[in-house]
């Protein structure tokens, strides 16, 4: 009990001092090397990666939130269907909180290919945020509450759309790769944690 407690406090310390590290750095090493791999992957046509995106955005999102309030209800009851709105309820006002604390500023035009300019900030990268308390609420669900070919489906598809989601706002140069990941990382925890609180 004592190191899985252990485990839990080293992982939120961890997300702590990404977070306090994103207030400090306008961007990490490798940051601007991985963008630029990214974009060179997918070339200038980047109406796919805008799809994406916009599918983090209302209406697009209440839709995925259902079908994950659904599937999550499908593997494990209602009280998880409960918990996967609150997962994803708290990611959004944290984002909206968080982001004008952090203040870190959206990826240059001088460093990267930025397809237009956007407003706001950089990091938590809220498209990140609600993916992974989605997606990846589902996934770790899937993980801990399924089995056979349904548990196998799931996760691929999850894993799936959280990777799309990746490249998408990094090709589009909305987030830098360590805000999407850090901001992944901080969901992906929160889920796991409010899983394990309502078994």
């Amino acid at each position: 009990m004592r190191t899985n407690c252990a485990g839990w406090i080293v992982s939120f310390v961890i997300a702590f001092l990404a977070v306090l590290a994103a207030k400090y750095y306008a961007y990490f090493p490798g940051d601007v090397a991985v963008t630029k791999y990214v974009q060179s992957m997918f070339g200038q046509n980047l109406r796919w990666a805008e799809i994406i995106s916009d599918t983090a955005k209302s209406p697009s999102i209440f839709i995925m939130l259902a079908a994950v309030f659904i599937f999550s209800w499908r593997l494990a009851g209602w009280r998880a269907a409960l918990v996967s709105i609150l997962s994803f309820m708290v990611m959004l006002v944290l984002g909206d909180w968080l982001q004008p604390i952090i203040a870190r500023p959206r990826p240059s035009a001088e460093l990267v290919n930025v397809l237009k300019p956007l407003s706001g900030y950089s990091f938590p990268s809220i498209f990140a945020l609600r993916y992974a308390a989605a997606f990846g609420f589902l996934m770790i669900l899937a993980l801990k509450k399924s089995s056979g070919l349904l548990r196998m489906c799931v996760l691929m598809l999850c894993i799936a759309l959280l990777i799309a989601g990746f490249f998408a706002r990094v090709a589009l140069a909305a987030h830098w790769p360590s805000d999407v990941i850090i901001s992944y990382y901080i969901a992906l925890l929160f889920a796991a944690l409010l899983i394990r609180l309502a078994q």
